[in-house]
């Protein structure tokens, strides 16, 4: 149900205009950076909670609480990829630009926090 329901708000969406329609090259590749360090850094958390849970770790997003379920956490994220690319049109293109690089090195930071108190990346 929830996964229907994702999937027609992501129809209804990008029907409005063509994907990236104003875009520039770098903000397209700002925008690629801040998605792909956005999925590592839930690959790194979805590990840490869920192969990694003998070592006690918890959630620090207190959206999700401190032991979200899959689930819970696959929403999140989906949202977040989805949400991140609706707040990043709407911007102006050098507000677009900073948000997207701003967005990318604070991912970076979360990543390099989770493997300093040894989280994996696998995918």
């Amino acid at each position: 149900m929830i996964k229907r329901f994702l999937l027609c708000l992501l129809m209804i969406g990008s029907a409005h205009a063509e994907p990236f329609e104003d875009w520039t090259n770098e903000e397209k590749a700002w925008f690629a950076a801040s998605e792909i360090t956005q999925a590592i850094d839930y690959q790194t958390t979805r590990n840490m909670l869920y192969q990694q849970s003998r070592r006690g770790f918890y959630e620090t997003n207190p959206l999700l609480g401190r032991h979200p379920s899959k689930g819970k956490m696959n929403i999140a994220e989906i949202v977040t990829l989805v949400g991140d690319y609706y707040l990043s049109d709407y911007l102006s293109h050098d507000n677009r630009l900073l948000w997207l690089k701003v967005h990318t090195g604070l991912e970076l930071l979360v990543i390099g926090h989770n493997i300093s108190i040894g989280a994996e990346i696998k995918f």
